[in-house]
């Protein structure tokens, strides 16, 4: 495992061998044993704007498989449920939207945790502010809507950096105004609540109410990084296996590395990682 890889400046991949090694406890128990899977990053490239995003065929093949497996596979993103249930395109699967803000279990409607629910106006109020700065696509800062919460995008601005010398002085003050957080990912402002919901606690959350003792999650931002803590602190508890896999890119936030146990090489790194859960030879 990632032991001889975690101090080194540039994190390499785990071995095959050693990934399957990791995964045997999980795959002797398929029946016990949640999926839990970031999507931008992991599952599909980052592209320049969000909706060029695509999952490849083989890799939407390969969790079509693994959900008629396994306890239960559950798609974790940023993005609002119905936008990451769009992009996946499996109504079998769960989806834990807007980094933890929303659940949507299989055949059911989408659900905002509670405490998020009386700042949702407060998000409006941003959102309509921010339509009305001219100088947000000047910039090259794209927003999006996700109700619940809110992106700040600028991977294609002219100067990232002072696009985000932009928003500090333009939109970081309205935001603390109306009370919301803030948090940063890969090119990426995110706007949200000021609870404590994120991708861990609804991943934490639903292995409670799954009553699953055995998972692995699977992510390459920042905000993945709460699930990795959930699973290892659940780890160290007496008859659970969790495992943390984190994705290596040119743009993985240094940190990532110390919270996961196994680490794999992009996009194709995770499909090979599927084709192992699934028993097919990578």
């Amino acid at each position: 495992m990632t032991g001889k890889s975690l101090h080194k400046k540039q994190p390499t991949a785990d071995s095959l061998d050693e990934i399957q090694e990791a995964l045997a406890p999980l795959m002797a128990d398929m029946a016990h044993t949640g999926i839990f899977l970031d999507l931008d990053g992991t599952l599909a490239p980052i592209m320049p704007r969000p909706n060029d995003v695509a999952v490849p065929p083989d890799i939407i093949r390969l969790i079509r498989k693994l959900s008629h497996t396994y306890l239960a596979v559950t798609i974790v993103s940023g993005r609002p449920a119905t936008g990451a249930k769009r992009i996946v395109g499996n109504s079998e699967l769960a989806y834990i939207g807007n980094h933890g803000f929303e659940t949507m279990l299989p055949g059911r409607a989408v659900v905002v945790c509670e405490e998020a629910q009386p700042y949702i106006a407060k998000i409006r109020e941003l959102v309509e502010y921010c339509r009305k700065v001219e100088e947000m696509s000047e910039m090259g800062i794209w927003l999006e809507d996700k109700t619940a919460t809110m992106s700040f995008h600028f991977r294609n601005a002219p100067d990232p950096r002072q696009s985000m010398e932009f928003m500090h002085e333009r939109i970081f003050p309205e935001v603390e105004r109306l009370g919301l957080a803030v948090s940063e990912g890969r090119k990426v402002i995110e706007v949200r609540p000021p609870v404590p919901v994120n991708k861990g606690i609804a991943v934490g959350q639903l292995l409670d109410r799954l009553s699953c003792v055995k998972a692995i999650y699977v992510g390459d931002d920042t905000t993945d990084i709460d699930a990795l803590k959930e699973l290892r602190k659940r780890g160290r508890r007496k008859n659970q296996t969790m495992l943390g896999v984190g994705v290596i890119s040119d743009e993985m936030p240094n940190e990532l590395p110390k919270f996961a146990d196994l680490l794999v090489e992009r996009t194709s790194g995770v499909e090979q990682l599927l084709q192992l859960l699934a028993g097919e030879a990578p």
